[in-house]
């Protein structure tokens, strides 16, 4: 009886002490990231920028009047809603509904973006920190209204929306 008395109050010393440990590390984890690891984030941020827009431009070189619902259907599945890390942003009729802005960063980030200013933040969602930017988006080729026929025959200087990227943050 005395050892089963032991044993118990052994287990609930060892659950508090894990209990405050797990604590200590959640607390640790609200501590901003270092500047080099957001500088990390920032060139990641640029490359995967690169890599996008050369996507995108391959998409307009690609989309005619004959194949228009093709290439809407294949850039969404590139921009594919799933993927919280790059979206393309709009409040001017997007495609879809869910390409409006969804938090208070895409909404301020569209807002800068229509007046054709980029965005930039360090924020926490969730548990973990993310080096997030918007890239402002005009009409700036003539495919752009091929899929959006709410825009005007372009090129045009006409801010319309953004891309937005969130590239997590290495602790």
């Amino acid at each position: 009886m005395r050892l089963r008395k032991l044993i118990s109050h052994g287990l609930i010393v060892l659950v508090v002490v894990i209990g405050f440990s797990l604590a200590a590390v959640a607390r640790g984890s609200n501590n901003p990231p270092s500047n080099e690891n957001v500088q990390f984030a920032r060139e990641t941020s640029d490359l995967m920028l690169n890599e996008l827009f050369a996507a995108l431009t391959q998409e307009f070189n690609e989309t005619t009047p004959n194949n228009v619902e093709q290439g809407k259907q294949a850039i969404s599945l590139i921009f594919n809603d799933k993927n919280k890390d790059m979206r393309l942003v709009g409040t001017l009729a997007p495609l879809e509904e869910n390409d409006r802005p969804r938090d208070s960063f895409e909404r301020q980030a569209n807002m800068l973006a229509l007046a054709g200013q980029p965005y930039i933040s360090v924020e926490r969602v969730d548990d973990q920190w993310y080096y997030r930017r918007s890239i402002p988006l005009s009409n700036f080729r003539s495919e752009c209204a091929l899929c959006h026929t709410n825009f005007p025959p372009g090129p045009t200087s006409d801010w319309v929306g953004a891309l937005m990227l969130r590239v997590p943050i290495r602790e």
